[in-house]
């Protein structure tokens, strides 16, 4: 009789075969939906990835364009500054030469007036 107990006990404990196969179907279905939760899991980390490259693409594009006009600026005042100083130069030099055009007009003026003072005075 304790045998038959045992038989009893150990029967009920192991589940009918409807029961395993819904156990394996139950099992396969919770691995298919961890497997589709990781993939969900992967790809929001990928989109994100790829969102924060593409954001700093962007930075990156707007930064090159702001030097690329900072530059033209610099280069365009730069050029203005340059072309100034030499306009100031050419123009400072011009003056001189003007200056020096006049004087040089003045002392021939002026030799001219002493070279005919000496001629009287040699006739005389």
């Amino acid at each position: 009789m304790d045998e038959d107990f045992k038989t009893q006990a150990l029967e009920s404990a192991l589940p009918s075969p409807s029961e395993t196969l819904l156990s394996i179907r139950l099992l396969d279905f919770k691995t298919s939906l961890l497997e589709a939760i990781e993939e969900l899991r992967i790809r929001r980390v990928n989109l994100f990835t790829l969102a924060l490259q593409e954001t700093l693409q962007h930075q990156t594009d707007t930064l090159q364009q702001q030097n690329k006009e900072a530059m033209a600026a610099f280069k365009k005042q730069y050029s203005f500054c340059y072309k100034g100083k030499y306009q100031l130069a050419v123009e400072t030099k011009e003056k001189e030469i003007d200056g020096l055009k006049e004087t040089l007009k003045a002392l021939q003026i002026s030799k001219y007036t002493l070279q005919k003072k000496l001629n009287e005075m040699v006739r005389k």
